[in-house]
C-alpha cells in the first residue's frame, strides 16, 4: 500500500492535494502549523477525529462541520 501523500511537495498542507480536508482539519493543520508542529495529512485527521469524539463525549451532539472522508 502507498502512501497518498508521498507526492506532496514540502512545504505544502498535505490536504491541499487532496481537497478532501473539512473546515476542522484545515483548522487543526493551520494550529499545528503556527505552533511548528508540521504533521501529516493522517496525522491531522487523527487530531480532528479526536476532537469530534471529544466534543460528542461531552455534549452528546455531532460537531456541527460535516466530516469529508
Amino acid at each position: 500500500m502507498s502512501d497518498p501523500n508521498a507526492n506532496i511537495p514540502a512545504g505544502q498542507p498535505a490536504g491541499a492535494a487532496t481537497g478532501q480536508q473539512d473546515a476542522l482539519d484545515k483548522g487543526v493543520d493551520s494550529i499545528l502549523n503556527k505552533a511548528g508542529h508540521g504533521q501529516s495529512r493522517g496525522t491531522t485527521e487523527k487530531i480532528s477525529d479526536g476532537i469530534r469524539s471529544a466534543f460528542k463525549k461531552a455534549t452528546g451532539k455531532d460537531v456541527p462541520i460535516q466530516d469529508k472522508q
